[in-house]
């Protein structure tokens, strides 16, 4: 009798492991629904005969970053990196944006900013001391590999109509080969200060085999040593140039929003596909931007972010 109980209480536990086990991805995706099922719009999605009006969106992009360096609290911020809100405490952009040499490390994270060249929203926007910084254990830079880190918000963001999170691309496959890119980095390459403004661009998604063709040199000297691989994904106007991030939108998303949302599978928002790591010279034809696949990182992002 003992040993039949010990056995049916062992096949109980076993039963238990198998019931509780957590699919990658399950995380990310249901933290982006129940914040998405909270908005007004999934509201009217999931319950039309009870629809109410829905207020004008004054940011485009509410989940938009600014991270801000400096070496000490007297000096004045010098804001060189994008991230994005992916809960109303973690930012994730690239893991180069940790620590800038000129300016010190990371220290500020500013939401709902539109541009600095006038301030008639300026009561929407909202900054945090930068908490924890946490790089990815296999980014060694001068490597470009696993560009990729989080950092967290203290306190938290407080979230709202224009301050948003954003989803998280949880699949290799991406069904638009057209994605914006965003962020407050110079327009032209050579640049001395980044734009005021928020600016945005609309990249082509370009073949890895064809992006090697243009990091050659990168290769040569080690820093790209296996050149462009299924982590990465390359970005831009590969024929004309043009269209392409340059310096100062590092760490920002690569993104895309459904063109049909049933607040069920999908929803309003921005979902990140990649993480502005590098590129060679700013909009040079056949010269792509370098982009680091959130897909491939969920595992470690769930892990952190919804532990």
């Amino acid at each position: 009798m003992i040993a039949s109980e010990d056995f049916f209480i062992k096949f109980l536990r076993i039963v238990f492991l198998f019931s509780s086990v957590v699919t990658v991805g399950e995380k990310a995706f249901q933290a982006c629904k129940n914040y998405a099922q909270t908005m007004l719009e999934c509201h009217n999605i999931l319950y039309p005969s009870a629809r109410v009006r829905v207020p004008i969106d004054f940011l485009l992009y509410p989940h938009m970053v600014l991270i801000g360096f400096r070496k000490n609290d007297t000096e004045q911020v010098a804001w060189k990196c994008g991230g994005t809100l992916i809960s109303n405490k973690w930012v994730l952009t690239a893991a180069h944006c940790a620590h800038d040499p000129a300016s010190g490390p990371a220290s500020i994270l500013r939401l709902g900013t539109a541009t600095f060249e006038f301030d008639e929203l300026e009561e929407l926007a909202q900054e945090r001391v930068v908490g924890e910084v946490i790089s990815h254990p296999e980014y060694k830079p001068p490597s470009k590999y696993n560009d990729i880190a989080l950092m967290s918000a203290e306190p938290p963001f407080v979230l709202s109509r224009d301050i948003r999170v954003a989803c998280l691309q949880l699949d290799d496959e991406v069904k638009y080969k057209n994605l914006t890119a965003i962020g407050f980095g110079v327009t032209a390459s050579g640049a001395r200060s980044g734009s005021q403004t928020l600016m945005k661009v609309d990249v082509d998604i370009i073949e890895n085999a064809v992006c090697n063709r243009s990091m050659k040199s990168m290769i040569k000297r080690k820093v790209l040593a296996r050149g462009i691989i299924p982590d990465q994904l390359c970005a831009g106007d590969y024929v004309h140039g043009g269209r392409d991030t340059c310096q100062g939108d590092s760490g920002g998303p690569l993104q895309y929003m459904e063109d049909r949302v049933d607040c069920v599978n999908t929803f309003p928002l921005h979902k990140v596909i990649g993480v502005t790591s590098f590129g060679k010279d700013c909009g040079r034809k056949m010269a792509p931007g370098v982009y680091t696949r959130v897909s491939k990182y969920i595992d470690w992002i769930e892990g952190i972010v919804w532990p």
